[in-house]
């Protein structure tokens, strides 16, 4: 029962995904489809990516600096709530905590790039090109998890996005969290993970166009982030 109570929040999300996509309209379309031979170097979103570029993603989207900032953030809460108490307090402890986030940033992106790469989809999220702040606003929730398929710029439900933030956590509680930690601490946690997502997706629809600009031109952008011209 207790396994069931914490799937239900990302059961909903799910479900609710999957309905709306087919109805709305502000879900991210390419304006043609990518041929099947499109080179690995294309800077279409559409194009399957070459293994260099998707190694890239995997590292801007794992290590890069948004994600460093957000394990830092996440583990300074955690520390102030000492959380897991098993690890106590003092510097050490809060590496600790820094380093969990940051293995489970690196899963659930490799999770989410590697099943991406497997079905040959565009995992990557797009700005809206929708007006309105309620648009946009529902465009980068659903977008959690939407995919692009790489053939036709088809929107579908998206497996390496609900799979990466419980495989992530699954990971973390059977790899490195203390033993006493489980099965429904993991989909607890993917939960959160997942909800996560929701925000740095709010976050990016909003963020300015220049600003992202100047962040892709440093190299400091998000690997999850696509590159969209304006």
């Amino acid at each position: 029962m207790l396994i069931y109570r914490a799937m239900i929040p990302g059961a909903v999300v799910a479900f609710a995904t999957v309905l709306t996509a087919q109805s709305m309209d502000y879900l991210p379309q390419p304006e043609a489809p990518v041929a099947a031979n499109a080179t690995a170097g294309s800077s279409s979103s559409t194009a399957r990516p070459g293994a260099s570029e998707a190694f890239r993603d995997f590292v801007k989207s794992a290590a890069g600096p948004y994600s460093l900032a957000l394990g830092l953030f996440t583990a300074g809460i955690h520390q102030a709530t000492n959380n897991p108490p098993e690890w106590h307090q003092g510097f050490g402890a809060f590496s600790e905590r820094f380093g969990s986030n940051m293995g489970i940033s690196a899963v659930g992106s490799a999770t989410r790039i590697g099943l991406g790469e497997v079905l040959n989809q565009d995992t990557s999220f797009h700005r809206c090109k929708c007006k309105g702040v309620r648009r946009r606003l529902a465009h980068a929730a659903f977008s959690t998890l939407i995919a692009h398929q790489r053939a036709n710029g088809r929107a579908v439900f998206s497996v390496p996005a609900l799979a990466a933030p419980y495989a992530a956590t699954t990971t973390a509680v059977y790899a490195w969290y203390p033993t006493r930690y489980g099965i429904k601490d993991a989909l607890r946690m993917g939960n959160y993970n997942l909800l996560g997502t929701v925000g740095t997706n709010i976050t990016f629809e909003f963020l300015p166009s220049s600003v992202d600009r100047f962040l892709t031109r440093i190299h400091l952008n998000n690997g999850r982030i696509a590159n969209d011209e304006d």
